[in-house]
């Protein structure tokens, strides 16, 4: 809630990724279609708090931001099935201006969560050219096998090479190495 770019400028090791936010900014106050980051790394290396900062100032700018920690938004989609809430719920992750997807790969990964609420949200954005930005532990190529094996006996490569298609079209992936900030 707290996190602020003003925090981040300085820091040598998130060059690449404060020249693109710098860009992602710039652009967007121009109301260019932008594509958001995939941020990959280690524990605790500030993802999730660079891309935070970014939607909070974002926020402040009149966007519609949201920052979700995926495996929380599983969990609280499925508490939302029995009173027909769930549509609130994705309307609200598919329709806003800027979106992060936090800690994707974290998640209990199964059929109905990779492809009726993360295939169905990248869809939405896609189609509708809305900045997404993700952060996760895996690399896009470790996420998909992550999204490949869905159960004990149950893989399917093609639903999950279609969700990191989207991923791809939505996001450029950048890895944040840095020591953890949390220690």
């Amino acid at each position: 809630r707290n996190a602020s770019l003003s925090d981040i400028w300085s820091e040598k090791e998130r060059n690449n990724i404060l020249k693109y936010i710098k860009e992602f900014l710039s652009k967007k106050m121009n109301n260019e279609s932008v594509k958001g980051l995939y941020l990959t790394g280690s524990f605790g290396s500030g993802k999730s708090y660079i891309i935070s900062a970014l939607l909070n100032e974002l926020s402040m700018k009149g966007y519609k931001t949201v920052n979700v920690y995926y495996p929380t938004l599983l969990q609280k989609i499925k508490l939302s099935m029995d009173n027909g809430s769930y549509e609130d719920i994705l309307d609200e992750i598919c329709m806003c201006d800027v979106l992060l997807l936090d800690d994707i790969g974290a998640e209990n990964n199964t059929p109905w969560a990779r492809d009726e609420i993360l295939g169905t949200i990248l869809q939405y954005r896609m189609d509708n050219e809305l900045s997404t930005f993700f952060t996760s532990n895996y690399s896009i190529e470790e996420l998909e096998i992550h999204l490949t094996n869905t159960g004990k006996n149950d893989s399917d490569p093609i639903k999950a090479r279609r969700i990191v298609e989207r991923i791809k079209i939505l996001s450029k992936e950048e890895k944040l190495i840095s020591k953890n900030k949390r220690d």
